[in-house]
């Protein structure tokens, strides 16, 4: 946001009043070239001086005006909210992005906008003293049917050349979904601080006081469904729970006096040594998820230092961590099934569609070619109605795995359903050679196939498509390959056609 015809901060004097004596500068140099112009006439190299003066003083003014509008076009585009006021908290100008999303208007009460939030009375107190202020959270209350949004607020106040107030000027971003975040994790943070630190006081008061109390807590950590370990101040291992033995494949004689990091798989060890040091000095409750060494399974794993009183050094460190292999395992499971084939684990429609966009972005980036064919089994439903399913499902497992064995690693081929296949090749050089992959894959094809109840023959129709020739569209590109099969096919199947636009 680029302000015009407005008094400046006294930053912006500055720089106003160097303009200013730039001007005069100017000025003075034309008055002398008008006064004197018979001596200069007479001294060329003193003219030529002032011709030079004069020319990068020009320079400087344009250098001036395009950074100026620069800085106006970064304001216009920004995703920030770029905001200044008047004396009275009106809006006078608005800029950014953020802007058009709260629809704020320029003329509108800034102090309508916000409810009560800790680092208000912080804002009217800066703002009261003509202060400049940073990195203020305050809620930010659109309409009464809207939710509250949280920005995170910077401003710097406007002096006139007399030292009057006129006004502020600042920024704003929008920080809901990491407020939101925040206020979730410190909530759940704040419950597992008070579980931990409750239960190591209560140990710690069974160990000075009564035996039997130390048994009893025993018993409770060692019927806990979770690992549970203790840890001294620099790490080492002083307790660990029959299930925290169980998860790291460690018994508990050999766990006592072991460093945490030797639990911790060497692919995970660096990450988690690194959130471990950062929040040395912190008593709050820490998460993180990492493999371990010696069984290979993955937990999540909550942790608190513990300090003997306020501004002590940490005394030690009590982890909990779960099991979470089979969370972990199901959510890739999910990923698979949503994304690839379940009976030839070839990419399905939806990843395939992914990687064709992909591929095309990159080849429009590059300048390269992509080839796509479309792929589909001739009288594949005569062979599955005679043999069964189960074969028609083993032929087409096999099929799979021809395809994808002939094709580059850089290539992808997907089964969009039933017998028809997809391939996207990326980066070919010309179009010869996609459609002498094709004509491969048509021989690669015809060969038998051995299944469990015989031998069968079959053919293959291919339709062959080509970015940008044909089409630049993901779409109009696979409607137009999948055109050439059905081509491809009436013209006697067992052959590649390539599109050809209506009217050729």
């Amino acid at each position: 946001m680029i302000p015009t015809n407005r008094p400046a901060t006294p930053a912006t004097s500055a720089a106003s009043g160097k303009t200013r004596r730039v001007v005069i500068l100017n000025l003075t140099v034309l008055l002398g070239l008008f006064g004197y112009g018979n001596y200069l006439l007479e001294s060329p190299w003193l003219a030529l001086t002032l011709i030079t003066l004069g020319l990068l003083l020009g320079g400087e003014l344009a250098a001036r005006t395009a950074t100026l509008q620069r800085y106006r076009d970064f304001a216009r585009i920004s995703n920030d909210l770029l905001w200044e006021t008047d004396d009275r908290g009106h809006f006078t100008d608005l800029n950014g992005i953020l802007a058009q999303i709260f629809k704020l208007r320029v003329g509108q009460r800034w102090r309508t906008l916000f409810l009560v939030a800790p680092d208000l009375a912080v804002l009217k107190a800066a703002i009261t003293a003509c202060r400049p202020f940073r990195n203020l959270e305050l809620s930010l209350q659109l309409s009464a049917r809207q939710p509250s949004h949280w920005v995170r607020i910077n401003g710097i106040p406007l002096l006139d050349e007399s030292g009057k107030l006129r006004g502020y000027r600042g920024t704003a971003l929008d920080i809901t979904p990491h407020w939101q975040a925040h206020e979730a994790l410190r909530t759940h943070a704040t419950r597992l601080e008070r579980e931990v630190v409750a239960a190591s006081r209560e140990l710690r008061l069974a160990n000075q006081e009564l035996a039997d109390r130390e048994r009893h807590l025993r018993i409770l950590v060692n019927t806990a469904p979770v690992g549970i370990a203790e840890l001294d101040i620099e790490g080492h291992c002083r307790y660990m729970n029959p299930v925290g033995c169980v998860l790291t494949d460690c018994p508990e004689q050999a766990a006592w006096g072991r460093h945490f990091f030797d639990f911790v798989h060497l692919d995970s060890r660096d990450y988690v040594k690194f959130a471990w040091d950062i929040n040395r000095a912190s008593s709050q409750v820490h998460w993180i998820e990492f493999r371990l060494r010696g069984s290979g399974l993955w937990v999540s794993a909550y942790w608190a230092h513990l300090f003997e009183a306020v501004q002590q050094p940490v005394s030690g460190s009590v982890l909990i961590f779960i099991d979470v292999t089979e969370t972990r395992r199901k959510d890739q499971q999910l990923r698979l099934q949503a994304h690839y084939d379940s009976l030839t684990n070839l990419p399905n429609r939806v990843l395939f569609r992914e990687r064709l966009e992909q591929s095309l972005r990159r080849a429009k980036r590059e300048r390269q070619n992509v080839a796509l064919l479309w792929i589909d089994l001739d009288a594949f439903k005569a062979i599955n109605d005679r043999l069964g399913h189960a074969a028609g499902d083993e032929l087409l497992q096999q099929v799979a795995l021809r395809l994808r064995n002939r094709l580059r690693e850089s290539d992808t081929v997907a089964r969009m359903g039933g017998d028809e296949f997809a391939a996207i090749l990326p980066a070919v050089t010309e179009w010869a050679s996609a459609t002498r992959v094709a004509e491969a894959l048509i021989a690669r094809l015809a060969e038998p196939f051995l299944l469990t109840g015989g031998v069968i023959s079959v053919s293959a129709s291919i339709g062959l498509a080509l970015y940008p020739r044909h089409s630049e569209d993901a779409e109009a590109l696979a409607q137009s390959a999948e055109a050439a099969m059905v081509a491809a096919k009436r013209a006697g199947k067992n052959q590649v056609a390539i599109w050809q636009p209506p009217g050729i």
